[in-house]
């Protein structure tokens, strides 16, 4: 379990790890997609993060706007 699940657009992904970064230097865990393991379901490894994080935070941008 993450404090912090961030979601964001692939295209976003530097921005995402500059936020994780700030984040798990105040102490925070923090998951992104960069975190799923090998094998396994995306679709049901992301599901179980958001259930569990303490907090989600969005990158919200024209290339998530569009995203799936």
């Amino acid at each position: 379990m993450s404090d912090i699940f961030i979601s964001y657009a692939r295209e976003d992904r530097e921005k995402a790890k500059a936020l994780a970064v700030i984040f798990e230097a105040q102490g925070w865990s923090v998951w992104w997609d960069r975190n799923i393991p090998a094998g396994k379901s995306f679709d049901s490894i992301i599901e179980a993060e958001i259930e569990a994080a303490k907090c989600i935070v969005v990158l919200w941008s024209a290339n998530s706007a569009t995203s799936d």
